[in-house]
C-alpha cells in the first residue's frame, strides 16, 4: 500500500495536525520513529493513505500547520516530497 508520512517536530504538533485532519474525515496513523526518518533521533509522524494525500496536504496548508517534511513509501522504498 502506497502512503505517505507526515513528520511532526513534537507529540503535540502530531495531536495538531491529527485533529485537523479527522476534522475533515482523513484517516490518521501516528507512530514514533527513529533515526531513520528524523534528524533528532525520535520523533512522530502521520501516517496518511495516498488516496487522501491531496486533501490532508490542502488542510494542512490553508491552516498554516505544516509538518517538517513529507516522505512518500511505496514498495518498500521512501522518498522526500514538497508538501
Amino acid at each position: 500500500m502506497d502512503r505517505y508520512l507526515f513528520t511532526a517536530r513534537s507529540v503535540t504538533h502530531a495531536q495538531q495536525m491529527t485533529r485537523l485532519l479527522e476534522q475533515d474525515g482523513i484517516y490518521v496513523k501516528v507512530r514514533r520513529v527513529g533515526s531513520g526518518v528524523t534528524k533528532d533521533g525520535c520523533g512522530y509522524t502521520l501516517e496518511i493513505p495516498a488516496r487522501q494525500y491531496a486533501r490532508a496536504a490542502e488542510r494542512l496548508r490553508t491552516q498554516e500547520n505544516r509538518p517538517v517534511k513529507v516522505l512518500f513509501v511505496s514498495g518498500g522504498k521512501t522518498r522526500e516530497v514538497a508538501l
